[in-house]
């Protein structure tokens, strides 16, 4: 069994290395709160795996390390060479791993088959990831995704999977001096004096503050595991945060310089850029007297983009950049989108976009806005002008889109990934969606779902989108604000007073 608590325990030396200061990663210019795909979360007959790296998705192919996955299936090492890794588990059957292929080998009682894999085998600060098919493989059962979650099993549990795994996800809040977390059935989970800033999610690490300084990283048990010399540090993104040092000068000053770290606290990309960006897409953007992106081993994958004016991270296998170039003769900026070889998926054609989230970018040209897929095709022709505009990113099958209809006069609708512009009856501001929910204003703040029924009625000066089948709702009495969650069926589980 491959736990997050004899994970630390086996690592207590490591955890030294780790550390930080919990910031907002867009407080401090560290990119678009919208530039991530996807964070996987891999769980095993309802345990959530805790992986010192990844999962990590490459070319739309999610990868897992092998050795947590080897050992809790019940596999040792047998060799490790440069041409296959070969293991067996307690009956006696074999896993060969081929390196440079996309095949394994499996025994099974009566004979041997081969597994095929959607990528080659990588190997990452010392460590093999293999993806999910032969993942599942080696668990005996497949994988498979909870459909329309980034939730992954590989070996399934009983009953409804995505309201069991979604019961995993901890809510963050502030209560009598306390952070509580509790899970979408309003059950508290952990009562600690620690500040993070984040739910908890699904995650098992999270950084913590004291003070305008990170205590380190917690884990859910509400227990310091990791205690560190950084004085800022990040989320996990793929296994690893970054970190910032200052680090002397040959002035005799300080300059700050920035590295990752995995959930182990050892340090895997040293503190040596001016700024770096989450992982996402296996790769992670990075300055140092230039841009470019790296893997997880801090390999420049995409050197400096000629002409960069600005880029983001990587999101649906592309990455928005957005260069000088030329036009009709002219000296123009122009945004597209290029791959993970760096190469011009969508070219620079546009007067500015966003990054891809489920397959949708918004994109802009000659002042209009309209919507494209990843594969450069509009969605929606550009035709919103001045006044109108789509709000945020595309999220759980939606978008928001602002129409004007004069002065002080706008209404909202959803747009789907076909372009359809849906009007929500009796919801002419929306303020958000996820989760099947649509956050609203009617002089104050509720939620409805998509055929226009009202789940919660408009009473919050203050909501907080649907996810893992719960939403906050906050509202200011005599200037003391009180705070709830909120399930599917409108009950409010969990207050704070």
């Amino acid at each position: 069994m491959y736990s997050h608590r004899s994970f630390i325990q086996n690592h207590r030396l490591a955890a030294v290395l780790a550390a930080g200061l919990f910031a907002l990663a867009a407080f401090f210019g560290l990119g678009s709160a919208y530039a991530h795909a996807d964070r996987w979360e891999v769980f095993d007959q309802g345990e959530h795996l805790f992986f010192p790296e990844g999962p990590i998705e490459i070319d739309g192919v999610v990868m897992v390390p092998l050795r947590p996955i080897a050992e809790r299936f019940g596999y040792t090492f047998v060799s490790v060479s440069n041409k296959e890794i070969v293991l067996k588990n307690a009956e006696g059957h074999r896993a060969v791993v081929r390196l440079g292929t996309k095949t394994a080998l499996l025994d099974y009682d009566g004979g041997s088959k081969t597994q095929l894999m959607a990528q080659i085998p990588r190997n990452y600060n010392g460590a093999w990831f293999i993806d999910l098919a032969l993942a599942g493989a080696m668990g005996g059962q497949g994988h498979s995704t909870v459909p329309g979650t980034n939730l992954i099993q590989l070996r399934p549990v009983s009953g409804d999977a995505q309201e069991q795994l979604e019961q995993k996800y901890w809510f963050n809040f502030m209560d009598k001096g306390k952070t509580v977390f509790v899970n979408n059935q309003g059950q508290e989970q952990l009562r600690t004096s620690n500040t993070p800033v984040y739910d908890f999610g699904y995650e098992e690490l999270l950084p913590v503050k004291t003070s305008a300084y990170t205590a380190g990283f917690m884990n859910r048990a509400g227990e310091l595991v990791l205690d560190t010399p950084h004085y800022q540090v990040g989320q996990f993104y793929e296994g690893l945060a970054w970190f910032k040092d200052m680090v002397k000068t040959g002035s005799g000053g300080f300059s700050v310089k920035m590295g990752f770290m995995n959930r182990a606290g050892k340090i895997v990309i040293p503190a040596i850029y001016s700024r770096v960006y989450d992982f996402s897409d296996g790769l992670a953007k990075v300055a140092g007297g230039k841009t470019f992106y790296i893997d997880h081993s801090g390999k420049i994958v995409i050197p400096g983009v000629s002409g960069l004016q600005n880029s983001e991270s990587f999101s649906n296998g592309l990455a928005l950049v957005t260069v000088r170039t030329t036009s009709g003769g002219k000296s123009v900026i122009r945004t597209g989108f290029i791959d993970n070889k760096g190469n011009w998926a969508i070219k620079p054609i546009y007067d500015s976009a966003s990054s891809f989230s489920e397959g949708v970018a918004t994109a802009a040209l000659n002042g209009k806005s309209g919507l494209l897929d990843t594969k450069g095709k509009l969605i929606l022709k550009p035709e919103f002008s001045t006044g109108n505009g789509f709000v945020g990113q595309f999220h759980d099958g939606y978008i928001v889109l602002t129409l004007s209809g004069g002065e002080h006069d706008y209404k909202q609708r959803l747009v789907d990934a076909n372009g359809n512009i849906i009007a929500i009856p009796g919801a002419e501001q929306i303020n958000g969606y996820g989760d099947g929910m649509i956050s609203y204003k009617d002089g104050g703040y509720g939620f409805k779902n998509v055929a226009g029924d009202v789940i919660v009625k408009p009473a919050f000066s203050e909501v907080r989108d649907f996810k893992a089948g719960a939403g906050k709702g906050f509202t200011n009495i005599n200037n003391e604000q009180s705070a709830c969650l909120i399930n599917k069926a409108g009950e409010i589980v969990w207050s704070r007073e």
